[in-house]
This record gives structure tokens, C-alpha cells and sequence, in this order.
């Protein structure tokens, strides 16, 4: 069986990572995990990128990490600890500090690891198609700490318990109400709401995007709290030329030219 691969396409302002494990329903192999890693830390530092959208080969987005690696990769407490702490920790941390905003396209199968990369992203858009869950229970083990601190700030403990003790696998519906996805659309809008969703992301500043996705991530991890030198770098933006181009372009009634600086 082919292994499975990590694609990038990227076309002027926008890029697409493909996740592709054929006749795996794209589970993530540990290669790939790496690959994740090498990809963002590389695409957050392309500064003509506007928006990332992450999705699987098919109509999958991921089946989890590949389990048939588990003997070798976590066979035992020390390689489990790389595994999580390292491997995982490396890929998910670097989609979720990428100052790209990343979008998940979900069609399909979108389960444990797949989840927990959908979850380090900043949007994602469903298909109605999408089963969405953490059922990692039913094959003996917790999710790690690490894994789980960002789906708690992103739905709460009571979400996360019903995911992950009822190890429920939830429609796009589903997940759209409990605020797992930030929406849910027909299979055949899905492509067409993938294209507007970054098509309207591209279109504002990107250096307000790549600050509001910070701004948002660091409020979020720290409870709303924040320092007096976060409060004075957060005001940088009033000596930028996109601030002056976007004043500019609203009071000339024209679409604004930014450039990121």
C-alpha cells in the first residue's frame, strides 16, 4: 500500500495542503505528522499568503493517526511520550502558530488525530457528509493532555466528555451547534463555500488577519488576559500602510490595495 503523502499546491495568495493516505482514509502516518510540521512553519513565513486551507485526498478529510504504526511509533511509555509530545505536539503546534489564517475543508471521515488537526485551525467549513468525533475509548487510550487543552477552549469540557466518553461521532449539523465547526453546508455547496470562505478572508488586510488570529489565540489561551506590552504592540497597526490604505479605500468609495505591511 502506497504511503501515504502531504501535498502543497499554492497559487498566488492562497495555498492547499492535501492530506493522502491512500486506502487509509487519509490517517495521518507519522512521516505525514512531520511533513505537517515542515509545512506550516514554512507556509507561515511566506509573506505573500493570505489563507491556508487544509483538507484530505477524496472525500475524506482524516481517519485519526494511522494506527497500524501505533506498535512501533508508541510501543511503549518512552516512545509514547515522543510520539505525543514531539511528533504530534510539533504538527499541531505549527498549524495553530501559523500567521496564515487556516481553513479545514471537512467532507467525510474526520475523526482523533484528523479532528485534532481541524480543531488547531482557525475556521472550519463541514459538509453535510462530515462525521466529526474522538472515539479513541473504544481502542484503549485517553487523548493526551496536550491534545486535549485545545478542544476544551474550543467547545468545553461538556462537549469534549460527550466526544470523547460516548466516543460519538457527530454530523456536520451536530458539530455546527456545538460549535465544533464554524459551519455546516449541502455537499454541493461545500466547494463553492470553501472558495468564498477564503476568497473573503483574502480580500481584507492581510496584516489585520494575521494580527487578529494572534490577537485571538493569545486571548483565548490566557483567559482574556493580557500584558501592557501586548497592549502597546497591539496598536502597531495605526502606523501601518494597510491601516492607511484601508481609511483611504472606504472614504474613496474604491476596493482597498493591500499589501501586508
Amino acid at each position: 500500500m502506497p504511503e501515504g503523502i502531504v501535498h502543497v499546491a499554492a497559487t498566488g495568495e492562497l495555498a492547499t495542503v492535501t492530506l493522502d493516505s491512500p486506502g487509509k482514509l487519509n490517517a495521518i502516518s507519522e512521516s505525514m505528522w512531520q511533513a505537517l510540521a515542515r509545512t506550516f512553519a514554512a507556509l507561515s513565513e511566506q509573506s505573500q499568503l493570505r489563507a491556508v486551507v487544509i483538507r484530505g485526498a477524496g472525500h475524506n478529510f482524516a481517519a485519526g493517526a494511522d494506527i497500524d504504526e501505533f506498535e512501533r511509533v508508541r510501543g511503549d511509555a518512552a516512545s509514547g511520550r515522543r510520539y505525543h509530545l514531539e511528533t504530534i505536539a510539533n504538527a499541531l503546534d505549527a498549524i495553530s502558530d501559523c500567521r496564515v489564517p487556516v481553513v479545514a475543508a471537512i467532507e467525510g471521515v474526520c475523526v482523533g488525530g484528523g479532528l485534532e488537526v481541524a480543531v488547531a485551525c482557525d475556521l472550519r467549513i463541514a459538509a453535510d457528509s462530515a462525521r466529526i468525533g474522538a472515539p479513541v475509548g473504544r481502542i484503549g487510550f485517553p487523548l493526551a493532555l496536550p491534545e486535549l487543552g485545545p478542544l476544551i477552549r474550543l467547545v468545553g469540557p461538556g462537549v469534549a466528555s460527550e466526544l470523547l466518553l460516548e466516543g460519538r461521532l457527530l454530523d456536520a449539523a451536530e458539530a455546527a451547534a456545538r460549535g465544533l465547526v464554524t459551519r455546516a453546508v449541502a455537499v454541493d455547496r461545500f466547494e463553492d463555500e470553501v472558495h468564498h470562505c477564503l476568497t473573503r478572508i483574502a480580500a481584507g488586510s492581510p496584516r489585520a488577519a494575521r494580527e487578529n488570529k494572534a490577537n485571538i489565540r493569545r486571548l483565548a489561551a490566557s483567559a482574556g488576559r493580557y500584558t501592557e506590552h501586548d497592549l502597546d504592540e497591539s496598536f502597531g497597526f495605526l502606523e501601518s500602510e494597510d491601516y492607511r490604505e484601508g481609511v483611504a479605500a472606504f472614504v474613496g468609495k474604491r476596493p482597498a490595495r493591500f499589501t501586508g505591511r
